[in-house]
C-alpha cells in the first residue's frame, strides 16, 4: 500500500510537471500556432535578421597584413536597436605561429546581458518570455596565412580560414545558433605613404569570401554566403582611422544578406598597452547600431608598425 501510494504521488507530480510547462509555454504555442508536432526550432530562422547581434555578426573586413607580434584584445560591445538592447565583453588573441607569415587567431565572446521587447521576442520566435537574460557567447577560431607581403608590384594577399563553435547558449531565445559555422576570406591591400617619415599613410584594402551556417531547415539543412569587403586605414602619426563597409549575401534571402558600416580609431604608439575604439551602424538585415571599447595588449611591445597590422574592422 505504501508502495502504490508514492507510486501514485510521483505520477501525479509527473502530471502537474507537465501542465506547468504547458502553461509555461502556452503563449508561444498561441503566438506562432503551433501545430502540437513540430519541435520549436523549427520556428526559428537562423539568420542575423532575426538573432541577437553576436549570433552572425558580419566578419572583420581584414587589410591583408598579418600582426607581427603578439596581440591580446579585451573590449566591451553594447549593441543597440528598437526591440534588442545587448551589452557583452570581447576577448581576442592574435599569435604569430612558425614564421610571420602564418598566425592564429581566437576571438571569444565570453558573456552577453540581453534585453528584447515582446514585439521583437515574437518576430524571433524566442520562448524567452520575459525577453531578458545573461547568455554565454561562441568561439572561433582562426588560421592565417600571408600569401604575399612586400612584394614589388603586388599588393600584400592574405587568406584564412575560420570556423564557429557550437558553444554559444540560449537558442531558445534566439541569442546564438547552437550550430558550427565557418567562413573563407581572401584579402589584398597595400599601402601608400602620404609623408617621407612613412608616419601619414593610407593602406585601402578589399575581401572577399565564401560564409557557410547550418539552419533547422529539412530542405535546405545549410546557408551558403558571398563574404565581401572594403576599407582603407589612414595613419596619423600615432592614431590610425579606419572606415569598412563589410557583409555577406546568403542563399536563402530570409534575413540573411546583412551589410554593416564601421568606423574604427586606435593608437600606435608602440606601448604595451593602446586604446580602441569602433563604431558600427547596420545597414540592411542587422538592425543594430554597436559600440566597441577596449585596450590592446603588446607584450613584446616594439615600435608601431608600418604599415599597419591587421585588425579587427
Amino acid at each position: 500500500m505504501i508502495v502504490m501510494r508514492r507510486l501514485l504521488f510521483f505520477l501525479w507530480l509527473g502530471g502537474c510537471s507537465t501542465v506547468v510547462s504547458g502553461q509555461d509555454f502556452g503563449w508561444w504555442n498561441t503566438t506562432h500556432n503551433w501545430d502540437g508536432v513540430s519541435n520549436w526550432r523549427r520556428y526559428l530562422t537562423l539568420s542575423p535578421a532575426y538573432l541577437g547581434p553576436n549570433a552572425l555578426p558580419v566578419p572583420r573586413v581584414a587589410n591583408a597584413r598579418l600582426e607581427g607580434s603578439t596581440r591580446i584584445t579585451l573590449a566591451g560591445e553594447g549593441h543597440f536597436s528598437s526591440g534588442d538592447r545587448t551589452g557583452n565583453g570581447f576577448l581576442e588573441v592574435d599569435q604569430p605561429l612558425f614564421s610571420e607569415r602564418v598566425a592564429l587567431r581566437v576571438w571569444y565572446i565570453p558573456v552577453e546581458y540581453y534585453h528584447m521587447d515582446a514585439t521583437t521576442r515574437d518576430a524571433r520566435a524566442a520562448r524567452d518570455y520575459d525577453g531578458r537574460g545573461w547568455a554565454g557567447g561562441d568561439v572561433y577560431v582562426g588560421t592565417q596565412i600571408q600569401l604575399l607581403r612586400d612584394a614589388r608590384g603586388w599588393p600584400d594577399l592574405l587568406f584564412t580560414t575560420n570556423l564557429k563553435t557550437a558553444s554559444g547558449t540560449h537558442l531558445s531565445a534566439a541569442r546564438h545558433t547552437n550550430a558550427p559555422a565557418y567562413y573563407f576570406d581572401l584579402s589584398a591591400g597595400k599601402t601608400f605613404p602620404l609623408s617621407r617619415g612613412g608616419n601619414h599613410s593610407v593602406r585601402p584594402h578589399a575581401m572577399v569570401g565564401f560564409y557557410v551556417w547550418q539552419t533547422f531547415k529539412d530542405d535546405y539543412l545549410q546557408n551558403d554566403a558571398f563574404l565581401y569587403g572594403l576599407g582603407a586605414d589612414l595613419t596619423l602619426g600615432q592614431i590610425m582611422v579606419t572606415p569598412a563597409l563589410g557583409g555577406y549575401s546568403g542563399y536563402l534571402n530570409n534575413g540573411d544578406r546583412p551589410v554593416v558600416a564601421r568606423l574604427s580609431l586606435e593608437s600606435h604608439r608602440g606601448k604595451m598597452v593602446e586604446y580602441l575604439a569602433r563604431l558600427q551602424q547596420g545597414l540592411r538585415d542587422f538592425p543594430y547600431t554597436s559600440v566597441r571599447l577596449g585596450i590592446v595588449l603588446r607584450p613584446f611591445a616594439g615600435p608601431a608598425e608600418t604599415p599597419p597590422a591587421n585588425r579587427e574592422k
